[in-house]
């Protein structure tokens, strides 16, 4: 092995400089001025150097007369032009119904692996798959043919998401250094922010992102100016995005109507959380954000709100109770605060609760469940006997616009919108507000 292809096949490894140089016997300063001149030609023909190159190039300092000093090497890296032929597209077939396609090309070598195959002949590897190749000696040349077929279009999603977290960084959100508590304020309260339905990805919500921030802080900033927020629970994740499948199905394989890729929705989803949280935080004691899985993305959403987690990570004033469970309650002094999806019978829903949550049932007088699904405004109320308060189901609208689906079953004149509710620890519920779009 010469000292260029040497240095080449070093970079594979990722060890250190010295490392490298004391295993191929020659100074460091030797190694690195080589390391990277051999990274240029790299970067010359296109992101790869094979042994078609590495001949090349010794060739040319034989014909030269080099010595394979460092600084002969260094020139000759320099002066040696890569052939326009060492790796050229010659034609493509592409038969349409079946999704192959054959394409052939021409190498000055034979190329001796896969990954040289596909560099050669340009094949895109994020739609195509190669499924077989040959090669035919011509002369000084070699033909070189191969037959590739179509990647599935949710295979295709998967990967360029694939590639995508090879280099994407959690944002970096600094924690408020000052915030805007109503001091003044006579009452203080815990906010219920019950956000479901925003269906993410769904056709006609591409301004989702736009219209959540604009809710967000339309009724954070109604709350705060008459109001002291000792909390305010954040609930999401029920259908946050249309779909979880990369072929755009619901979790059961529904389609569903869609405008854009489950991938690009997830991160359109991701960054607006981040910002209803970093807005909300400014306004409020404590934050606590409650997940609860919907029908159209169980898994999906989970994934998300555990990765917003990680942001908020150093946040002494967020909390997040992302467990996976489809009832959830939280206690605010004598409220009983109960979420989920609704996408389930409500009939014994007051039997469920208070079976599953005897010690908040028990110690609360007021009981209100948070509910979606329906996309619209309604308002169920259980009266149990020597109670003063029993129980509500309290149905909440949604940011989300209708598609056909709503159209269809006559699910018309739903107000998109969003509530916050506003509950005083002895009172129970005291004051809500409205945006509407």
């Amino acid at each position: 092995m010469t000292i260029i292809s040497a240095v080449y096949h070093s970079l594979k490894r990722k060890k250190s400089a010295e490392a490298e140089a004391a295993r191929l016997g020659v100074p460091t300063s030797h190694y690195l001025k080589i390391k990277d001149k051999v990274m240029e030609v790299v970067a010359r023909v296109g992101g790869t150097i094979d042994n078609v190159v590495i001949e090349l190039v010794e060739k040319e300092l034989s014909k030269k007369g080099y010595h394979k000093t460092t600084d002969e090497i260094l020139s000759a890296l320099d002066t040696v032009e890569t052939p326009e032929e060492i790796g050229k597209r010659v034609s493509i077939h592409e038969d349409l119904e079946s999704g192959t396609s054959k394409i052939t090309g021409i190498a000055s070598a034979e190329p001796k692996t896969a990954e040289e195959i596909i560099r050669i002949l340009q094949i895109d590897t994020s739609k195509w798959k190669l499924s077989q190749y040959w090669n035919k000696e011509k002369s000084d040349r070699w033909e070189i043919s191969a037959l590739v077929s179509k990647k599935p279009e949710a295979e295709q999603i998967q990967s360029s998401f694939l590639e995508l977290l090879e280099t994407y960084d959690l944002p970096a959100i600094p924690a408020p250094e000052s915030y805007f508590l109503n001091a003044t304020a006579q009452e203080k309260v815990c906010g219920v922010f019950s956000l479901q339905d925003l269906h993410f990805g769904k056709t006609g919500n591409e301004d989702m992102a736009e219209v959540m921030n604009s809710a967000v802080k339309y009724l954070i900033d109604k709350a705060h100016k008459n109001y002291f927020l000792e909390k305010v629970v954040l609930v999401i994740g029920p259908d946050t995005l249309n779909m979880d499948t990369f072929g755009g199905t619901t979790t059961k394989g529904t389609p569903v109507e869609n405008s854009e890729h489950a991938t690009d929705a997830y991160l359109k989803a991701f960054d607006a959380i981040c910002q209803a949280v970093t807005t909300l935080s400014h306004f409020a004691q404590n934050v606590e954000v409650v997940f609860v899985p919907g029908n159209h993305d169980r898994l999906s959403s989970f994934h998300l709100l555990h990765a917003v987690k990680q942001v908020f990570r150093e946040w002494g004033t967020v909390t997040f109770n992302i467990d996976y469970a489809e009832r959830k309650v939280l206690k605010y002094g004598d409220n009983m605060l109960c979420f989920e999806h609704g996408d389930v019978s409500a009939k014994n829903n007051p039997l469920v609760f208070a079976v599953e949550f005897p010690e908040q049932w028990g110690t609360c007088q007021h009981r209100m469940l948070y509910t979606g699904h329906y996309h619209g405004r309604k308002t169920k109320e259980f009266v149990t006997e020597n109670e003063e308060h029993g129980f509500v189901t309290r149905i909440i609208p949604a940011l989300t616009s209708s598609d056909y689906y709503h159209y269809h079953n006559k699910y018309v004149g739903n107000k998109r919108s969003a509530i916050l509710h506003l509950h005083d620890q002895d009172k129970g519920l005291i004051s809500e507000f409205v945006y509407t779009v």
